[in-house]
């Protein structure tokens, strides 16, 4: 499988479910704070439960020495709760200037309008955000509107009625602005995604006193200029305390700790880790057996986010960008596994399931050269 085949492999997956990263970029320039970490909120936990998936098919034998060489392709994938299909949270919110003359509409045409609206501009508020997640609705910008004036099918921003002090003409002034809602054109990008798909090439090699090491890797590689590089790279290891016993027992265990990073350009930097105990059984003969496994673990991943979030600042009719930057934790903390590895000569294949808060699946198929 040459180099070229892996990336290729990995990148259908990721961009199939991912969409492309200028997408969601795209969709991001339009939000900030609360608003956009919600929403981006399922793809990040369902990427972290993928990332922390398919790490093991069984647990290291407890020898001292022994040659345990595996290489080939995991599959992963998370599927994803209909609860987090839309949220609605409280949160602060930064809004354009397009945004704050329609919520200063009222006082359009007066003499401190455009100072109103400058000072709107220049302050972070505090607002109620509800809408469709990453994984809701598409967005129909002819859907019926709710008797508060919000679109179903659109993240909609609540502003709150409030007074709001600003400077005209060298005085300090006050006036009242009355609550209003912002729609923001931004549905489900995923909407049609029933689960989110990841493949990575895994390399396991071992035994040394009941250790094996596995690595995941990805060489630097351009998606597009405006995008950036593709950087992935991850290792784990798993350890069998038995091999230190003076008796024998009738199962492998293993504890186990993975970690991994994955970077696309400038826009995202994706961390995953977890750690556990795992289990496993041999039935049959060396060269054409079956093995069940069970695992548990805890996992942590979490996803940064960097980008332009598009304004403008006062007296500034042009667009203007604020940097914008974030973390988004994955809701998974903890999963159950449950598998079987078949071994048909040189070639591995094995299935689990993982439970957790989102669900996952994963597969392998593995060049076995152990003996």
């Amino acid at each position: 499988m040459t180099k070229k085949t892996i990336i290729l492999m990995f990148m259908l997956t990721m961009v199939a479910s991912f969409l492309t990263s200028a997408t969601l970029e795209e969709t991001l320039n339009s939000l900030t704070g609360a608003a956009a970490s919600n929403y981006v909120n399922p793809m990040v936990s369902a990427f972290g439960a993928d990332m922390n998936g398919g790490w093991f098919h069984k647990a290291p034998r407890d020898k001292v020495m022994a040659w345990d060489f595996e290489f080939g392709i995991v599959v992963m994938g998370t599927m994803f709760p209909d609860a987090d299909k839309s949220f609605d949270v409280n949160g602060r919110f930064i809004f354009t200037r397009a945004q704050a003359q329609q919520i200063a509409s009222n006082h359009a045409g007066l003499p401190y309008y455009n100072a109103l609206v400058d000072q709107i501009v220049n302050q972070t508020f505090t607002v109620g955000i509800k809408g469709p997640t990453i994984i809701g609705d598409e967005y129909d910008s002819n859907a019926n509107l709710n008797p508060d004036g919000s679109n179903p099918t659109a993240i909609n921003i609540y502003f709150p009625a409030q007074n709001i002090t600003f400077t005209y003409n060298n005085t300090t002034q006050t006036e009242s602005v009355p609550s209003s809602v912002i729609i923001i054109p931004v549905g489900g990008l995923l909407k049609d995604l029933p689960a989110l798909p990841l493949a990575a090439p895994q390399l396991s090699i071992g035994t040394l006193y009941g250790t094996n090491l596995s690595f995941r890797y990805l060489p630097d590689t351009e998606l597009t200029p405006e995008i950036g590089s593709l950087k992935y790279f991850g290792w784990g290891i798993q350890h069998n305390p038995a091999v230190w016993l003076p008796f024998p027992i009738p199962i492998d265990a293993a504890f186990a700790f993975y970690t991994q990073g994955l970077d696309v350009g400038e826009i995202i930097e994706t961390e995953a880790t977890t750690a556990g105990i795992n289990i496993s059984k041999k039935f049959g003969w060396k060269l054409f057996n079956v093995t069940p496994y069970l695992g548990a673990a805890w996992e942590s991943s979490k996803m940064k986010f960097n980008y332009d979030y598009i304004t403008s600042l006062p007296n500034d009719p042009q667009p203007t960008t604020i940097t914008v930057n974030f973390d988004v934790e994955g809701k998974n903390s903890s999963r159950i596994t449950a598998g079987l590895n078949f071994r048909l000569a040189i070639l591995n294949l094995n299935f689990d399931y993982n439970i957790a808060k989102y669900p996952s699946a994963t597969a392998g198929a593995m060049i076995n050269l152990s003996w």
